[in-house]
C-alpha cells in the first residue's frame, strides 16, 4: 500500500527538507519498505531491525523505525509493505554446493533410503533394514512400468548386501539400475548389463579404458560401478535420465524446493556432472533465468574438465561472456576431488582405518591432485577442494602448505566428513575454510559406530564445534542429495547432532545457534566468495530476504527445523512458498 499521511507527516516532522526532491535529482526515485516484526540482519554491528528500505534490487538502509529512514524516504514515491508485518525476515538463505543438473536427474526418480525425504514428487519414508528395503524395492518395481528402472537410496549398512545376483532375482528381465545413497555406487541387474553391451568382462575393459576409469573401481561380477567406475556407466545413462522433458521438469522442482525452504543463492560446485561443463550451463542458465525466478546459482567448473584447456584465461572469459547472466553468477574458481565418497565409506582413513580392514579410495591420486593445486593456483583461481577422511585431509593440506599465500584468493574445504582436532588446529591456523556437509552425523552416526570407524570417530564426524571454537569461516551444505536442500534443516542438524535413531552424539562438537544460523547466511556466502553481494541484510547489498513464521533465536536451536517458510524476497520482489 502506499506511505499513509500520518507516516508522511511523522517523516516531515523529522526533517524541514522531507519535500525538497528536485526533479530528476534524486537516485532511486521509487523506493518501498519492508516491515517486519523483526529483521535479522547477520550484521554484528547492527543485528536487528524493524524496517528495511529497497530500490531496484538492493538495500538501502534500514531501521528500528520509519522516521530513521527518512533521508531515503524524503521526496521520493514510497510504498509501505506491510505485509511480513507479524513475520520475521532473515537474509535469503543460501546452500553453497549443490549439483542443480545431479538434482534435476535425481528428482526424477522414486527414492528408497535409510533417512524420510519429502520432495516436490511425494514423500518417501525411510526404511532401515535389509527386509524392509527388499520388500518396499518389489513393491515399487511391481508398480512402476519404467524400463529401465531406476531408483535412489541404497545403503548397504542399512539394507544388506547387493548385487547383481540379487537384483535378477528381484527382476530377471527388466532393467533395473539402483543408485547408491552416495550417488558414488550404482548397482545393475544382468539385463542391464546386456542392453549396454557389457556381456562379457573385454566389453566392459573397452569401457573402462575410454572412461579412464580405475579398473578396480568396477566390479564385473557384482555389476557394481564405483567412484571413477560410476563414469562407465552414466555414459550409457544419459540418453535415459538426461531428456529434455526430464531436465526441465527436474530444474523445476529443484527451484521449488529452493523456495519451499527460502534458498535464494546456491552454488554449482563442480559444473559438468554428466555432460561438458558448457553444455550443462546452458541448461541451467535457461531454467534459473526465467522471469520472476527467485534465485540465482553461481557455477564453478571442476579441475577434471579444465584439465586439457591450455588457455584457462581465455575459456573463462569466454565461459563467462557465453553463460554469465542476471541469475547466473561466474567467478574464478574451480573444484577439486580428493578421497572417496562419505556415504560409501570410500573416503580415506589413517590409522587404524577401517573396522574390516577395507582401503579407501582416491577420486584424484595424490601426485595429480598436487599438480592440480599447483596449477590452478597458480593461474588465480580460488580452491574448493572436495575431502572426507583424515588421511585424505592430510594429503589436501599437505599440498596447500606448498603453495604460496595469495591476497584475493580462498581455499575451502569441502564436505570434510571426519576431521581430527590436530587438523582443525591445522585449518585455522593455516585461514582456510570450510563448507561443511552435516548431515553425516545425522543418518551415519549410528551406523558407522557398528560399521566401519567405531563408537569414537563415528561420534566425532563433523567436528564442527571444534572449528567454531577455532574460528574457522563455516558454510553448511546440503549437496543435494546427500541432504535436502533446507538450511534450517541443516542448521538444526549441526546444532544438535541428533541421529535418526534419536542418539546425541559428540555434543560437544554442536554448533552455537548463532554460528548454525551464520552458517547458511553470511558465513555460507563467505565460502562462495560472495558475502560482499549477499548473506546480510545490510545498505548496498542484494535485497534478498527468507520470510519466516517465527524468530529463529527466539524458538531456540532444538527447535529450528519448526520454522516455516511463508516464502522469499529476491531482489526487492516476494514469491511465497507454496508450502
Amino acid at each position: 500500500m502506499g506511505i499513509t499521511r500520518r507516516e508522511q507527516l511523522a517523516m516531515l516532522a523529522a526533517s524541514p527538507f522531507a519535500l525538497a526532491a528536485t526533479e530528476g535529482g534524486l537516485a532511486y526515485p521509487g523506493i518501498t519498505v519492508f516491515e517486519a516484526a523483526r529483521i535479522v540482519t547477520m550484521e554484528p554491528s547492527n543485528p536487528s531491525a524493524r524496517f528495511v528500505a529497497v530500490a531496484d534490487g538492493i538495500i538501502l538502509g534500514t531501521a528500528n523505525t520509519l522516521a530513521e529512514l527518512e533521508p531515503w524516504t524524503r521526496g521520493r514515491t514510497v510504498q509501505i509493505d506491510r505485509r511480513f508485518a507479524k513475520d520475521v525476515l532473515m537474509p535469503g538463505l543460501i546452500d553453497p554446493h549443490v549439483h542443480p543438473m545431479l538434482a534435476a536427474v535425481a528428482l526424477n526418480m522414486p527414492y528408497l533410503a535409510p533417512d524420510d525425504w519429502k520432495l516436490p514428487s511425494g514423500f518417501y519414508p525411510g526404511v532401515q533394514t535389509q527386509p524392509a528395503y527388499r520388500q518396499k524395492l518389489a513393491e515399487m518395481l511391481a508398480g512402476s512400468k519404467a524400463d529401465p528402472f531406476l531408483c535412489w537410496g541404497y545403503h548397504e549398512l542399512f539394507h544388506g548386501p547387493l548385487d547383481r545376483a540379487v537384483l535378477d532375482q528381484m527382476s530377471p528381465d527388466r532393467p533395473v539400475i539402483i543408485w547408491q545413497r552416495s550417488f558414488h555406487d550404482i548397482i545393475v541387474n544382468t539385463a542391464m548389463m546386456k542392453r549396454w553391451g557389457f556381456e562379457t568382462q573385454a566389453q566392459l575393459d573397452v569401457a573402462i579404458a575410454a572412461a579412464k576409469a580405475n579398473p578396480e573401481h568396477i566390479d564385473f561380477a557384482k555389476a557394481h560401478f564405483s567412484e571413477t567406475g560410476t563414469n562407465v556407466a552414466l555414459a550409457k545413462m544419459r540418453p535415459l535420465i538426461l531428456t529434455p522433458e526430464k531436465i526441465q521438469q527436474g530444474m523445476a522442482a529443484l527451484k521449488q524446493m529452493m523456495l519451499t525452504s527460502g534458498v535464494t543463492t546456491v552454488s554449482d560446485m563442480g559444473i559438468g556432472v554428466f555432460a561438458s561443463a558448457e553444455m550443462e550451463a546452458g541448461l541451467i542458465k535457461a531454467a534459473f533465468e526465467q522471469s520472476r525466478n527467485p534465485s540465482r546459482v553461481l557455477l564453478m567448473p571442476s579441475a577434471g574438465k579444465l584439465n586439457a584447456v591450455t588457455d584457462l584465461d581465455g575459456w573463462m572469459a569466454n565461459f563467462t561472456k557465453t553463460y554469465a547472466s542476471h541469475h547466473v553468477r561466474i567467478d574464478r574458481r574451480v573444484k577439486m576431488l580428493a578421497d572417496g565418497a562419505f556415504f560409501g565409506l570410500n573416503m580415506r582413513m589413517n590409522a587404524p582405518g577401517y573396522l574390516d580392514g577395507h582401503i579407501g579410495k582416491w577420486l584424484t591420486e595424490p601426485q595429480y591432485l598436487r599438480a592440480e593445486f599447483t596449477r590452478f593456483w597458480a593461474a588465480g583461481f580460488s580452491l574448493h577442494i572436495h575431502v572426507n577422511g583424515d588421511e585424505g585431509l592430510d594429503v589436501v593440506l599437505g599440498h596447500l602448505a606448498e603453495l604460496p599465500r595469495r591476497a584475493n584468493q580462498t581455499i575451502t574445504l569441502e564436505h570434510l566428513g571426519y576431521s581430527t582436532e590436530a587438523q582443525n588446529r591445522r585449518i585455522a591456523q593455516m585461514g582456510l575454510m570450510v563448507s561443511a556437509q552435516p548431515n553425516y552425523i545425522r543418518v551415519l552416526g549410528d551406523v558407522y559406530e557398528r560399521e566401519g570407524l567405531g563408537p569414537d570417530r563415528a561420534a566425532q564426524m563433523n567436528r564442527l564445534g571444534s572449528l567454531e571454537r577455532k574460528g574457522v569461516p563455516l558454510g553448511l551444505h546440503s549437496d543435494f542429495n546427500m541432504a535436502p536442500i533446507d538450511p534450517l534443516y541443516l542448521a538444526w542438524v549441526a546444532a544438535n547432532r541428533i541421529t535418526i535413531g534419536g542418539k546425541v552424539k559428540a555434543p560437544n562438537e554442536r554448533l552455537s545457534l548463532g554460528k548454525a544460523l551464520r552458517a547458511v547466511t553470511i558465513e555460507a556466502a563467505q565460502v562462495i566468495g560472495m558475502d560482499a553481494l549477499v548473506g546480510s541484510i545490510a545498505a548496498g547489498k542484494k535485497a534478498d530476504f527468507t520470510v519466516l513464521d517465527r524468530d529463529p533465536y527466539s524458538v531456540g536451536a532444538a527447535r529450528l527445523r519448526e520454522l516455516k517458510v511463508k516464502g522469499v524476497i529476491f531482489e526487492g520482489a516476494f514469491t511465497a512458498s507454496g508450502g
